[in-house]
């Protein structure tokens, strides 16, 4: 296995472009009529100073237009007031997760902290909502960008709705359309909103529920009348970063002798949160998530630590040893008894699982995830298996790239019976394409792939938004 090719992808974007035709394999499906974003890192230094960690990037847009067989692409940097204020000043000035804010501590630098929030890089996922297009990354406010042009916007606390901290992971409610997410406050008062966002465009704050501590929480579980938050143990040390001297990372301390707080909001009476603890464990990302038999069931990718996830992501820009270890694993959530268990659902480690919804009465019985092969060496880098999974038969549907090659996350497209697309890096030829794959037969490999003429670092999510007749 190529273990390492992958690294070649985290150098700079070499061009931003708007929408262009690009070469295409395969027959592209005439249904999928719509656009495909992604987010993630586009630039890993600034003015020679180059970022320590994966999540540090700025933000690039990456977008896939479908229309009646054709494919067009476009890539467009996230033009964030601080990357905006650092090229003026021709120096790197913010911190940011995992690299360190250059320079000396000053009293201003410490009151903008406060006041700002630092560096928003909006450089994790992708939000549709009202005909709008939002990049997201949890350390600041929705990012809005031009679904057309991928030109920013700028910042938008949706009328007082959000404060600074908004999660990279809404979810959307199943029978009335409303989008949820949830922002970590951190400082005074320690503390997680629960926010609404409404189909007619308009948002609110629908709870604030105290936390001991400052935390990190990137998803949550929702499902038709829960919301409900893990709080692991996981506390970080505002002080050290607020005077310069770590990144947010480095201020992290994982407290194995803690417990994981699990937060029950009903969604119908929000301020009356059931709170218990269990056991220790990390969650970055949420699956399928539904109610049955009174108990809340949720997929999810679990990590016995934090320092365990730490120690992967970390190692996986500069091509360090340190093993993946996040296994999709079913939690039952029982309410009543203030009681949580946990059943591991897949031996190999992986990440970034997606709905992807039946027709039938078996709710959420499918989901699409990245996993790494069988061969210990490559859970140092990033998944290159493609997978749909049945989690009632159990039943697999893969695809395993080529060791020269690196997906990103799948996203499950509902037009007929499905598609997953996903970016993939070519390390052999430093180029990327987007990969369109018929979700009912993965193994057999793309339908369909559409070139771009350059790379585009491995990045994080995406959303797909249709067109009015393709939604």
């Amino acid at each position: 296995m190529d273990d390492d090719g992958y690294l070649r992808s985290f150098t700079e974007l070499s061009r931003e472009h708007g929408f262009e035709p690009l070469t295409t394999e395969g027959t592209i499906p005439r249904a999928l009529s719509g656009t495909m974003y992604r987010d993630g890192p586009g630039l890993f230094s600034i003015a020679g100073h180059r970022y320590e960690h994966w999540f540090d990037g700025d933000g690039l847009i990456s977008a896939l237009r479908l229309t009646e067989g054709r494919a067009d692409g476009a890539c467009k940097l996230v033009a964030s007031r601080g990357l905006v204020e650092e090229r003026r000043r021709g120096a790197a000035y913010y911190g940011s997760y995992g690299t360190k804010p250059p320079g000396r501590w000053s009293p201003w630098r410490a009151f903008r902290f406060v006041r700002e929030g630092g560096k928003n890089p909006a450089n994790t996922s992708m939000l549709t909502w009202n005909e709008r297009l939002f990049a997201l990354c949890e350390v600041g406010l929705p990012t809005e960008i031009d679904p057309d042009t991928l030109e920013t916007i700028g910042e938008t606390d949706f009328e007082g709705a959000v404060a600074r901290p908004f999660s990279a992971h809404p979810h959307r409610h199943a029978s009335t359309g409303a989008l949820y997410n949830v922002g970590v406050r951190i400082g005074r008062p320690n503390a997680i909103d629960l926010i609404l966002m409404r189909p007619d465009g308009t948002a609110g704050r629908v709870a604030t529920i105290p936390l001991a501590f400052p935390t990190l929480v990137h998803d949550f579980i929702l499902t038709e009348k829960h919301a409900v938050v893990l709080v692991a143990p996981l506390e970080i040390g505002l002080a050290r970063v607020l005077f310069g001297r770590t990144s947010f990372a480095g201020s992290m301390t994982w407290n194995a002798d803690r417990a994981t707080e699990v937060i029950v909001i009903p969604l119908d009476a929000p301020a009356e949160p059931i709170r218990f603890e269990v056991d220790p464990f990390w969650v970055w990302h949420v699956g399928n998530a539904f109610e049955r038999d009174g108990k809340i069931v949720a997929d999810v990718v679990r990590y016995e630590s934090f320092s365990n996830s730490a120690r992967w992501l970390e190692g996986v820009m500069h091509g360090t040893p340190g093993a993946a270890d996040g296994y999709l694993a079913r939690l039952t959530i029982d309410p009543t008894h203030r009681s949580l268990t946990s059943e591991r659902l897949r031996e190999r480690t992986g990440e970034f699982p997606r709905v992807a919804p039946n027709d039938d009465a078996r709710p959420y019985r499918t989901t699409i995830l990245l996993e790494h092969s069988d061969a210990a060496a490559g859970r140092r880098g990033p998944p290159n298996v493609l997978l749909k999974l049945d989690l009632e038969s159990g039943a697999t549907d893969e695809h395993r790239f080529e060791p020269h090659e690196w997906p990103s996350e799948g996203v499950f497209v509902p037009v007929d019976a499905g598609y997953v697309i996903s970016l993939v890096y070519d390390a052999r030829t430093h180029r990327s394409a987007w990969w369109i794959f018929d979700a009912r037969r993965i193994a057999d490999g793309p339908v369909a792939r559409a070139h771009l003429t350059h790379h585009v670092p491995l990045g994080f999510h995406g959303a797909w938004r249709g067109t009015s007749s393709a939604r």
